[in-house]
């Protein structure tokens, strides 16, 4: 029965988890996390320019992406591997 619950579930059907006795979602939020203080680091982080380091990766990740793509064009056969049980998969 539990299998059933667990594989069918939907998460905008989750309106509370309790943890060793402690809610930690309630009401389509987490009560642990301090949201507008974990988006704010990374804010404050993105704001200073980019040094010369940052930009020399990022030059070399954009020479290196379409060697890449064609290395790997074909790899994967997604028809090949159609997930056995759908109503829990993302297709």
């Amino acid at each position: 029965m539990l299998d059933a619950v667990f594989q069918r579930a939907k998460s905008d059907r989750i309106d509370l988890v309790m943890v060793a006795g402690e809610v930690v979602y309630e009401g389509g939020r987490f009560t642990r996390v301090d949201r507008d203080a974990a988006l704010r680091e990374p804010h404050e982080s993105l704001q200073h320019a980019l040094g010369d380091d940052e930009i020399e990766r990022r030059l070399l990740s954009k020479a290196l992406l379409p060697h890449v793509r064609r290395f790997y064009t074909g790899y994967f056969d997604y028809e090949a591997h159609v997930p056995y049980y759908r109503p829990s998969s993302r297709v």
